[in-house]
Order: structure tokens, then C-alpha cells, then sequence
């Protein structure tokens, strides 16, 4: 007996890519939905009202639109992978340097998508007995955990041991290792790698598990990223961006250590790739959430043959 997954990561609040995740379970015949982490957007784009028209001057400038072109636009918006958000003059001249005001009304908008995109994945799957697990990742904040531990059809596999069917189990981590951006997840390499050991002990046999980590191993073709200063602007160096490592050491040795079949990463939106740490093959499908393009990876895991085949798929 076999079962086949989708895995996917880092769609960053873009409605368009979740509405391919959630497809994707029928559109590739699969089992079992993995988001790996990083589903929150990262902008509210104010649309204000002036007078009788409307401007979105964070997204199109000075371009005027008429109520009617709204929902086109907060579509465009949204599929971007940002949170399109009306109020008049007066409503925005109040928060735009209220940072305490802006934080709330980002916290507000973010647990509302992600609501909405779980009522999403409730129509669409409810009776076809479809595993879904979303996890967060280093991005998202903390208390997104409470919307997802209310749904009635997604699963949050952190911090749990999940049965996936055929004797495979997975865990999950959605933390980093630090970042420049101080991320709201985050940990320093000793004690996330302590975490993912104390998850890794509730294993049955680690090496017939998956390990869902957020994070790529580190000096790996799937880690590397632009390098950047201390203002986060990307160091240059002969006229080319300078790339480097990004990812975890502790990840890095917890993989050699157990030994998994198969680790699933994203974080590492530009190191779409695979590569083997002793028997472990390690995927990262990368991002590209900004242009709409939703890219994943499929595997089946064989009762016998453990991990039967694996692919990265784009679309």
C-alpha cells in the first residue's frame, strides 16, 4: 500500500496560491496536504476613498478607481499575496503614523484571511478524506495557531506526532534559526536543535518518518540566499548579488543524525531544489508567491519501498 502527498511553503497571504494548495489535492490525486509554513502576508494596502473615487496609492499609485473596479482590485491585491484594506482620508490620516494602530489592524486582517481560506479548505474537502496540515512558519505570528486549532478540517502538526497511514509519521517545526529580520519565529541553533530532538524521541522509527522542518539544512543547494548588510539591502559584490548560506546547522544535524526518508523545507524562497544528506532526500520547491506561480512537491511513501518517488511540480 502507498499514499501520495503534496507539499508546498511560503505562499505569503497570497489567496491565489492557496486556493492552488487546496486544489492541488484533486488536481494531482493525492492523500495528504503539507503547508510547510509562512502563509501570512506581509503589507496592508490601504484603498482610500476620496470623495467619490477610490486610489490605492501603495499598489497602483495615482490610478483612480470607481467602486466598481474595487473587488477586481482587492482580488489583484490579495492574489499578490497583500491585504487590501477601505477607509476614508480622515481613518487613515489616524493610523498611518500610529505604529501601535498599524500592528492591530495588521494582526486584525491576518487572522481574518487565514478564517476565510479555512472555510475555503472546508468546502472544498469536506467528505474526501483529504489529511491537511498547515503549520506555521519563522514569518507568521504567534497567535495565527489559535485560528488554525479551530477549524474543523485543518491540522496543525506542530509539536505533535502525526500518523500519516502505512506506519510513517511526521513532525514539524516551523521555527528558524536567527535571521537579519528577527522574525517573529525564531530560535537560537542550541535549543532548536533541542526541539527537534525532543520531537524526533516521540518517533517510532525515524527513519520511516518525515521531517517537515521550515528551515533547510545549512551549505546545501537548497539554503542559499542573497547575503545582506545592515541596513538588509543585498551586498554586491563585481557587479552580482553576493549568495550564501541561510540555512540551520541544528536541522542540518538532526537530519544526519536520524536519518529520515524525506525532509520537506522552504524558508529559502530562491534554492527551489533537492538534494540527499546520506539516505535523506531534502526538498525545497522555493517561492514564487509574488507572481502567482504556486510551486510544490509531490511524493508517495510505499509501505515496502518507503520512499517510492519524489517531484517538484510548478503551476
Amino acid at each position: 500500500m502507498s499514499f501520495k502527498s503534496f507539499y508546498a511553503s511560503d505562499i505569503h497571504g497570497s489567496d491565489m496560491l492557496w486556493r492552488k494548495f487546496i486544489n492541488a489535492a484533486g488536481f494531482y490525486g493525492v492523500e495528504v496536504l503539507i503547508m510547510g509554513g509562512d502563509i501570512a502576508g506581509k503589507a496592508v494596502i490601504p484603498i482610500v476613498r476620496r470623495n467619490t473615487s477610490f486610489y490605492a496609492p501603495g499598489f497602483a499609485g495615482e490610478r483612480v478607481f470607481t467602486e466598481d473596479e474595487l473587488p477586481a482590485l482587492e482580488r489583484r491585491i490579495r492574489d499578490l499575496g497583500q491585504y487590501p484594506y477601505r477607509m476614508n482620508e480622515d481613518e487613515l490620516a489616524k493610523v498611518e503614523h500610529d505604529q501601535e494602530a498599524i500592528d492591530a489592524l495588521f494582526q486584525q486582517i491576518m487572522r481574518e484571511t487565514l478564517e476565510r481560506w479555512l472555510r475555503l479548505a472546508e468546502e472544498r474537502l469536506r467528505g474526501k478524506g483529504i489529511q491537511l496540515y498547515v503549520m506555521l512558519g519563522n514569518d507568521d505570528e504567534p497567535a495565527l495557531r489559535e485560528v488554525l486549532a479551530a477549524s474543523a478540517v485543518v491540522v496543525d502538526p506542530e509539536d505533535l506526532t502525526i500518523e500519516l497511514g502505512e506506519g510513517f509519521q511526521m513532525l514539524s517545526c516551523g521555527f528558524a534559526n536567527p535571521t537579519p529580520w528577527h522574525s517573529p519565529r525564531e530560535m537560537p541553533e542550541e535549543e532548536l536543535q533541542r526541539h527537534i530532538e525532543d520531537l524526533a524521541g516521540l518517533l517510532r522509527d525515524p527513519a520511516r518518518s518525515i521531517f517537515n522542518l521550515h528551515v533547510p539544512p545549512i551549505r546545501t543547494p537548497i539554503d542559499t540566499a542573497p547575503a545582506v548588510d545592515e541596513n538588509l539591502s543585498p551586498v554586491i559584490q563585481g557587479g552580482a548579488i553576493l549568495m550564501g548560506p541561510a540555512g540551520s546547522q541544528a536541522v542540518r544535524s538532526v537530519i544526519e543524525r536520524y536519518q529520515p526518508l524525506i525532509a520537506l523545507h522552504g524558508h529559502i524562497h530562491e534554492s527551489r531544489g533537492t538534494v540527499k544528506i546520506g539516505k535523506t532526500v531534502c526538498i525545497n520547491p522555493g517561492s514564487a508567491y509574488g507572481e502567482g506561480v504556486l510551486h510544490g512537491a509531490l511524493f508517495e511513501l510505499d509501505e515496502r519501498k518507503g520512499l517510492k518517488r519524489y517531484q517538484l511540480t510548478s503551476g
